[in-house]
């Protein structure tokens, strides 16, 4: 099948060559059928990326971008490069949303600033404006299409501007550095991001800590999997209205997500915690990706695939090695996974998105 990549350039037509580049997840080749898409090696300001992705689900529930250009709405204004992982739960509309809208206001935030760059407001107040107008859209729009309570996303987001690299989480997607300098046989890793999930005793707490007068707060089923209100497993994300305001707590939410005991105040956040690391030659890639990698790999490995393998498609290599390492969880391996119906795979691995960000031409002086 001819190439869907699509891109929504700033000032020409589109080429892998091009720094200047708008591409989503879904725009990549198809491989395999409908279930993976990548693309294996293109240009950005700052370098190359490799991009991958896979679904489990009937609608993959994840979506992913990569953005390389201006950064604001000014003529003149910041440039650099945006990177963002939505793992959407309980469907996609929420995670489809965070696509349609989250570079968007952080334009807009950047735009407001003037001039006057600050990449880590501009970047929470983004975040802000998502979860803002998801909540706007859901309460017009619930009762006609009621899974816009129960929709919810991760967004896991990274900005590279100046020689810096920013990175803002909100869910239990991740982002891993790589780096070694000349003579350094191996990689060090470095995760530049918190996974916020139940499963995380440090996560509980937190939560705990805030509406310790709730007494269905965490709930652990027989597999022991601890879920907020026994329902979700992240502890912050964009949308999922339903843990956060007690006027979605009726009908048409679906039984299974309505609550017992009223939500008196907003159970999940939608506010990322960041990080912000300057760029050196000793770093290398970033790989950001969705959970259902993270499930199937360590940092480590995951940071010694890539840098064994040639650039050109390693994030699809690395999707591969995720998927063979839960694949032979079930006595499977990856060529297995090929012929499994969906409601096998779906047991097997969740909805995957990769997107590795190399470094290669980090500019001498700002811009």
């Amino acid at each position: 099948m001819a190439e869907r990549f699509v891109s929504r350039l700033f000032g020409g037509p589109g080429s892998d060559d091009n720094p200047l580049t708008s591409i989503h997840g879904h725009q990549c080749k198809k491989r395999h059928g409908h279930r993976q898409r990548e693309k294996k090696l293109a240009s950005h300001l700052y370098g190359q990326y490799s991009m991958a992705l896979v679904k489990a689900n009937a609608r993959n529930e994840d979506r992913c971008q990569l953005v390389s250009g201006p950064l604001s709405n000014l003529p003149g204004g910041p440039i650099g490069v945006f990177v963002g992982i939505y793992d959407g739960h309980a469907g996609n509309l929420c995670s489809q949303f965070v696509l349609d809208n989250h570079f968007d206001n952080l334009k807009t935030a950047f735009t407001n600033q003037h001039g006057h760059v600050n990449c880590p407001v501009a970047i929470v107040e983004a975040y802000s404006s998502t979860e803002d107008k998801f909540v706007e859209h859901a309460r017009e729009n619930w009762q006609q299409k009621p899974k816009l309570a129960s929709a919810g996303s991760c967004c896991l987001s990274a900005v590279v501007h100046n020689n810096v690299l920013y990175v803002a989480n909100a869910g239990d997607s991740r982002a891993v550095l790589a780096k070694w300098g000349v003579g350094d046989e191996d990689a060090e890793e470095e995760q530049l991001s918190i996974d916020y999930t139940t499963q995380s005793v440090h996560r509980r707490r937190e939560l705990q800590d805030v509406h310790f007068d709730d007494p269905d707060l965490i709930k652990v089923n027989n597999y022991g999997i601890y879920r907020v209100r026994g329902c979700v497993q992240v502890t912050r994300a964009i949308g999922d209205v339903y843990l956060k305001f007690n006027e979605f707590n009726q009908p048409p939410l679906k039984a299974q997500y309505r609550q017992q005991q009223p939500i008196v105040r907003p159970i999940l956040r939608a506010d990322p915690t960041g990080c912000t690391h300057p760029l050196g030659p000793r770093d290398k890639f970033v790989i950001f990706g969705s959970r259902g990698l993270w499930r199937g790999i360590t940092n480590d490995e995951a940071v010694s695939l890539v840098k064994a393998s040639p650039r050109s498609g390693a994030a699809r290599a690395l999707l591969i090695k995720a998927l063979d390492n839960r694949a032979r969880r079930h006595n499977l391996v990856y060529e297995d996974l090929k012929n499994q119906p969906l409601a096998t795979r779906q047991n097997i691995h969740d909805d995957i998105s990769i997107v590795i960000l190399f470094f290669g031409n980090l500019p001498a002086e700002n811009q």
